[in-house]
């Protein structure tokens, strides 16, 4: 093969991969969604006797990249509610996270513990569970 003919078919070559490579990036598919890697809860318990009173509630999602979160929180063997939003945002070392907080009242004594419920259906992804104690030995009006 000539010199010329040489040149001619690697610039073919050349010219066909870079099509083939244009073309790889047109079919590239779309972003993956946002997925929850890890959920966590905690529950800052009232330190007085008196009710009503309050407790603080704080909540961490984990995710795979910045998006938005849908939650629940659940009482163990009571009560869902929700959902509730949350914006995921980008942190330090690639990770990603939503946080909340909310502030409970309490009017009367209360013994029970808290998740979050995140994912698909909800239950993909669980929190540990939060305890939340309250004795209210002392009730006040209001």
């Amino acid at each position: 093969m000539s010199f010329s003919r040489t040149i001619i078919a690697a610039s073919l070559a050349l010219a066909a991969s870079t099509t083939i490579a244009a073309a790889g990036k047109l079919a590239t598919p779309l972003d993956s969604p946002i997925k929850v890697t890890k959920a966590q809860l905690a529950i800052k318990s009232p330190k007085v006797n008196v009710c009503p009173t309050t407790a603080e509630m704080a909540g961490w999602i984990f995710t795979s990249k910045p998006g938005t979160i849908h939650y629940m929180i659940a009482r163990k063997g009571g009560a869902v509610s929700g959902p509730f939003e949350a914006t995921a945002v980008k942190g330090a070392n690639g990770l990603s996270m939503a946080s909340f907080s909310k502030v409970l009242n309490i009017h009367q004594k209360t013994d029970a513990e808290y998740r979050i419920l995140v994912g698909e259906n909800y239950g993909k992804t669980l929190s540990n569970w939060a305890p939340l104690k309250a004795s209210c030995k002392i009730l006040l009006g209001g």
